[in-house]
């Protein structure tokens, strides 16, 4: 199973609405890490061997550089509303394997994914 690092930029809605679709999945507010720098929570989901999942474009320039976190889920999701984005990450992690994200860049939009590995 994949284990999922949500970013600050999502909403503690989120966490409880994967977790209910049965994912392993924190928050960086759950860990008291609400502040964290780019380059913690970068860390952080590189040491808890956890997918990152954001907003934030500045986490794929990290990733291309160093390529070394399990995967990275980058949303391109507007209004970032609970009510907009829950439907499209629901299908997405429905529709792809475990295996796909190893290694990878999943760009999530509205009506499509991409999956680029690195």
């Amino acid at each position: 199973m994949i284990k999922l690092l949500l970013d600050q930029n999502l909403s503690p809605k989120t966490t409880s609405f994967l977790r209910d679709l049965g994912w392993d999945v924190v928050d960086l507010r759950e860990l008291g890490r609400a502040a964290a720098s780019d380059e913690e929570v970068y860390g952080l989901a590189k040491v808890e061997g956890r997918v990152l999942v954001t907003y934030d474009l500045d986490f794929s320039r990290r990733y291309m550089a160093h390529r070394d976190l399990p995967g990275l889920i980058l949303l391109r999701v507007h209004p970032q509303t609970v009510e907009v984005l829950h439907p499209i990450l629901k299908d997405f992690l429905r529709r792809i394997k475990p295996e796909e994200l190893e290694g990878a860049i999943a760009t999530v939009e509205p009506h499509r994914y991409r999956i680029r590995r690195v």
